[in-house]
């Protein structure tokens, strides 16, 4: 496959970055000329260690880069290129983040060892993390479980969503505890599935079949009485607190949907020009208005910790929203060109389809809910009668 041309994003790229300062920090060129080549590889076989590996040499893996705005800005721009590498890139932050402020203590007694031996790996992204946390948001009885024994804890349960298994060397398992450590959250730092080292009885299941993203090594992982020594425990957590703060982010618009609306918006302003279809190109504009629009009010929102709950969830519902039109319109506008598998314009539909339902909680999935009723209020017009 050849280098990306002029017409493809983000070289050709109408909607630009939030923050013009951040543009160059996202490294634009390198994640084009890196990712856009093997997008649709990625997404039939799968993503390539060796990408991530050129992220991290890159600096575009490992700590996030300052201000927020300049990682919000990569986000995007790697979401754009490939969606499927950015979700295996995203999965890398937070158990970076959360052996960033993990302290010692009773239930974290060696923490400072394990800092020492993961921090400076997961820093620079030559130490590729993974992690499984999104049943923690689901009612019903706590699965998987970490159970206090002697020496540390024994895991058991089922993690349905394990992305970037096959190329990670380290997954963060988080379990809730059971009798008096039912309000805690144990954080565990297991061998992943890239390395040789296995884990008594962790069994992972085969790859997910999934209608996109299928190239994220997403795997179904089965703990049986999984020993995690203490040695490998990077935080035990108030159980309250973290869904409190995670009903904040989870509310929020994720940038991904920022990246691909963009390069979706780029493509669509392409086929305008190569038609010379002002149509087209009026919607190409309207919708590049829009995404500048709906990203700097959820920015805005992000940034202001204050920011109530239903207003970031209104911002995300309509991120989801402006994604989903602006791939739509690019299969709309190349017909049946847009069917062709391994094309972006119908990858980018089915990784529009994936963001709808990604860390999707019953307040994300009613305010979208909300918002495409509303939509429908608006649009039904009362015909005449013969």
């Amino acid at each position: 496959m050849s280098a990306p041309t002029s017409a493809e994003f983000p070289l050709r790229d109408p909607v630009g970055p939030d923050v013009p300062a951040a543009a160059d920090a996202g490294g634009a060129a390198f994640v084009a000329d890196l990712l856009v080549p093997r997008a649709a590889d990625a997404d039939v076989h799968g993503v390539r260690r060796s990408t991530l590996d050129a992220l991290a040499s890159a600096g575009l893996l490992g700590a996030p880069r300052v201000p927020a705005s300049a990682q919000r800005e990569l986000a995007e721009l790697i979401a754009g290129c490939d969606a499927t590498t950015w979700f295996c890139w995203v999965q890398h932050q937070s158990p970076l983040r959360v052996l960033e402020t993990a302290e010692a203590g009773p239930n974290t007694p060696y923490v400072r060892e394990l800092r020492e031996s993961l921090l400076p790996g997961l820093r620079a992204g030559s130490t590729v993390a993974a992690v499984a946390f999104a049943h923690l948001r689901r009612p019903g009885p706590a699965n998987p479980t970490a159970t206090r024994v002697a020496g540390g804890w024994r895991l058991d349960g089922t993690l349905d969503w394990v992305t970037s298994w096959d190329i990670a060397d380290v997954v963060m398992v988080m379990a809730q505890g059971t009798g008096q450590d039912a309000g805690s959250i144990v954080c565990a730092y297991l061998a992943a599935g890239r390395g040789d080292v296995t884990v008594a009885g962790l069994e992972p299941g085969p790859p997910l079949d999934l209608l996109a993203m299928s190239g994220t090594h997403t795997r179904p992982i089965t703990l049986r009485g999984v020993m995690a020594p203490e040695h490998v425990i990077g935080a035990v957590i108030d159980r309250e607190a973290w869904l409190a703060r995670d009903a904040v982010t989870s509310a929020d618009a994720n940038p991904s949907a920022f990246g691909v609306a963009r390069a979706a918006i780029a493509e669509l302003d392409a086929v305008a020009e190569q038609r010379s279809d002002e149509a087209i190109r009026a919607l190409a504009g309207a919708l590049a208005t829009e995404c500048r629009l709906v990203r700097r009010a959820a920015y805005t929102a992000i940034d202001e910790s204050s920011t109530a709950v239903g207003i970031r969830l209104g911002h995300r519902a309509a991120a989801l929203d402006l994604v989903s039109r602006a791939t739509l319109a690019v299969v709309i506008a190349r017909a049946g060109g847009a069917m062709r598998a391994g094309y972006p314009a119908e990858r980018r539909v089915r990784e529009a389809m994936f963001l709808q339902v990604q860390a999707q909680t019953a307040a994300t999935r009613g305010a979208s809910v909300a918002l495409l009723r509303e939509r429908s209020r608006r649009d039904v017009r009362p015909t005449a009668s013969p």
